[in-house]
């Protein structure tokens, strides 16, 4: 299935919060329905991100990871409070 991103943001590299606070500025620059590609290796990136969409109203709905710890998560943006 081909998903159209409209923004990619890699925060690898940087450790939490500071993946969360780049990735609320970029998905304050989206409208509802599009989609950002987020790439992070912090261990505890996926189950933050997670967290932070549920909080948020972002659905998560692709999540990849590869043997270099490199996650890669799919959300579309939800209504933003």
């Amino acid at each position: 299935m081909a998903v159209d991103i409209d923004s990619k943001l890699d925060v690898c590299g940087v450790c939490c919060p500071m993946p969360l606070i780049e990735l609320a500025k970029a998905a304050r620059q989206l409208r509802p329905g599009q989609t950002i590609e987020v790439i992070g290796n912090d261990p505890i990136f996926e189950p933050s991100v997670r967290d932070f969409c549920q909080t948020n109203g972002h659905t998560v709905f692709e999540v990849r990871s590869g043997d270099d710890r490199r996650v890669v998560i799919l959300i579309r943006i939800g209504a933003q409070p």
